[in-house]
């Protein structure tokens, strides 16, 4: 996949490990279910052995994996190397989120690698700081998420968002720019999206949901 496919504004649908097994599996092809005949692109992630099971059958939603590893003479015990990703039909990748940041060098050459491999890369990036820099390394998507609201509800407010997005495009305008952290309904989404964001996503928001079909249809919908 190429940054020249996506179809904005996207969406990622990412319930971490918060949905395990054939839970998983169920989200996904809901997720697959409700994305069909949208006009945006819509990316599924899930821990690897999940996302092994579903990569294949996935239609509309874009399998994702969650990190991938650099991986180069064959030493990489233990490692999920980018090839095997491309072979599992995973298409997009996440790389340096909070909860697995990455080295400089190891997170620019693993971008890329992917770009070799045209496995489209979404990247973290912490602050304005991170975010200007990551963006010097041409990931397809910079996620622009505060590390301190992650998974607690709370979304970032209008300055921080205002500034990641100047800070990106001073250094690169080709880049996709997300927007995250607290997205819970679909005014979230609009918000973000009139904000000036390129795309948002969902984690724990999904796996808490009563209804959670209801729940993707009003968040794809607010993309419109």
């Amino acid at each position: 996949m190429k940054r020249s496919d996506l179809k904005l504004p996207l969406f990622t649908v990412s319930p971490k490990t918060y949905l395990l097994g054939d839970e998983s599996v169920a989200a996904a092809k809901l997720t697959d279910e409700v994305a069909a005949g949208r006009e945006h692109s819509i990316f599924w992630t899930a821990p690897y052995l999940e996302l092994g099971r579903v990569a294949g059958m996935l239609q509309h939603a874009i399998p994702t994996a969650q990190h991938a590893d650099l991986v180069g003479d064959g030493k990489g015990m233990g490692l999920v190397p980018l090839e095997s990703l491309k072979h599992a039909g995973v298409e997009a990748v996440f790389l340096n989120h909070t909860a697995h940041p990455m080295a400089v060098d190891k997170l620019a050459a693993t971008i890329d690698r992917a770009r070799e491999l045209e496995i489209l890369t979404i990247v973290a990036a912490d602050s304005v700081t991170e975010s200007r820099a990551v963006a010097a390394m041409d990931p397809d998507v910079i996620l622009c998420e505060p590390s301190s609201l992650v998974g607690t509800g709370h979304t970032s407010d209008d300055a921080y968002i205002a500034e990641t997005i100047a800070a990106v495009r001073e250094v690169n305008p080709d880049i996709v720019i997300m927007e995250g952290a607290g997205i819970r309904c679909g005014d979230d989404v609009r918000r973000l999206v009139s904000l000036g964001a390129q795309g948002t996503g969902i984690s724990s928001a999904l796996a808490i949901a009563g209804d959670r079909r209801a729940l993707l249809e009003e968040l794809f919908d607010a993309l419109d």
